[in-house]
């Protein structure tokens, strides 16, 4: 007993239907997630190096002379330091400034895709589960039906060519329903890949994303990526200021050196003669010429970004107009057409094939519609990661 109990509680346990809240909870603390914040963390790190100077040296020397009057040990200290761009640091905690804004906002953008790419394929598994269950509730349907026609047959009622029709039609569901049985498979093993760090077995589905056509799209300048390329400019642009302070760089030495008869004490700075080289003026040309280039991909970036956006939505409210047709009207048709041969058949008032052909209708309008319905969520999430936006905001809600 304790057993059978232990092994109904495991079944259970296995076969728990996450929601989309809590997957997405686990995707947060995903090793996915944690690559995307570890490098992050790692970019920032090594751009707050740029506002650091170098660190000084501290030298130490010791000698033994031997001169023939005197025999002893002389010893040297000297403690230096060169300091780079000495009159920049404000354009240089500036440059850093928005350079880890930049970092940042970008590994805000690619967690907010990860988390819509895991949230597709929520969805995806969700209709294709959808998919094989409907599937298998036409196929029980029809296979209950095809039993009573056997019968029908074995008394002599209807013709063998009447069941075999009947039959045929349920083995091509079959083999529908055994191809959407795997779909289903493949679309939870998918999202799977993508959270990994939860085994998920079973998806609840009742927290889809409402289908509709009234999407908004967002500013084009609140844009994660636009919004990055603003902060990598403003850093280029310190940059750019950093070039024009005085001296690249400045050096300093003080030195002790205590000889057997003599003590010595030294100040020496090193200024380098910039004018005498047409590097700091390359230096600034380089930034100059980084500086456009930033500006001309923003620019394009916006234009790819809006022109895509409105092409997706495109295909999403194109993609909606589909499925609601399918939804209010071929499938409750269809469904009218089949119930009216049935009762037509039975009353010996309508045909056998009839019957089939208004049933076989209404399985392909049902099956069609949930397609439409995996293309439009598949669609749907790839505006949301083209226009950048978010679940709830703009467009559709989540109940």
């Amino acid at each position: 007993m304790i057993k059978k109990l232990s092994y109904i509680i495991l079944v259970s346990a296995n076969m728990y239907a996450y929601s989309l809240t809590e997957i997405l909870d686990h995707a947060k603390e995903s090793h996915s997630a944690a690559v995307i914040k570890e490098k992050a963390a790692s970019d920032v790190a090594n751009e707050e190096l740029f506002t650091t100077y170098e660190a000084p040296h501290l030298g130490l020397s010791s000698t033994h002379a031997k001169a023939p009057a005197e025999d002893g040990l002389e010893y040297g200290l000297s403690f230096s330091q060169n300091i780079s761009k000495p009159f920049g640091a404000t354009q240089k905690e500036n440059a850093s400034k928005y350079a880890i804004k930049a970092i940042e906002q970008k590994m805000e953008h690619e967690l907010h895709i990860f988390t819509l790419e895991v949230t597709a394929r929520y969805h995806n598994a969700c209709v294709s589960k959808e998919m094989s269950e409907t599937a298998q509730a036409l196929y029980d349907e029809q296979s209950f039906r095809v039993t009573q026609l056997q019968k029908a047959y074995d008394l002599g009622e209807i013709s063998k060519q009447s069941l075999l029709f009947h039959k045929l039609d349920l083995v091509k569901l079959y083999q529908t329903l055994n191809t959407y049985k795997r779909n289903a498979l493949e679309k939870t093993a998918y999202l799977n890949e993508s959270v990994d760090n939860l085994v998920i077995n079973e998806v609840q589905c009742s927290d889809l994303v409402e289908i509709r056509k009234d999407i908004q799209l967002g500013e084009i300048t609140e844009h994660g990526e636009i919004q990055e390329i603003g902060f990598m400019k403003q850093s280029t642009d310190s940059l750019v200021s950093l070039q024009n302070t005085a001296l690249s760089s400045l050096g300093y030495e003080l030195m002790y050196n205590k000889e057997l008869d003599t003590t010595r004490y030294t100040f020496g700075v090193k200024i380098p003669m910039d004018f005498l080289s047409s590097q700091r003026e390359l230096e600034k040309a380089k930034y100059l010429h980084l500086d456009a280039s930033i500006e001309a991909e923003k620019n394009s970036l916006m234009s790819k970004i809006q022109e895509h956006s409105n092409y997706m939505l495109l295909k999403v409210q194109t993609l909606y107009d589909e499925y609601m047709l399918f939804k209010e009207e071929l499938v409750p048709m269809s469904f009218e057409l089949k119930e009216l041969s049935k009762t037509a058949r039975l009353s010996g008032e309508g045909s056998m094939m009839e019957h089939l052909d208004s049933t076989r209708s209404y399985t392909q309008n049902v099956l069609e519609m949930l397609e439409i319905k995996r293309k439009y969520y598949d669609e749907l999430f790839e505006l949301y990661k083209t226009a950048d936006l978010s679940l709830g905001e703009h467009c559709a809600n989540i109940h």
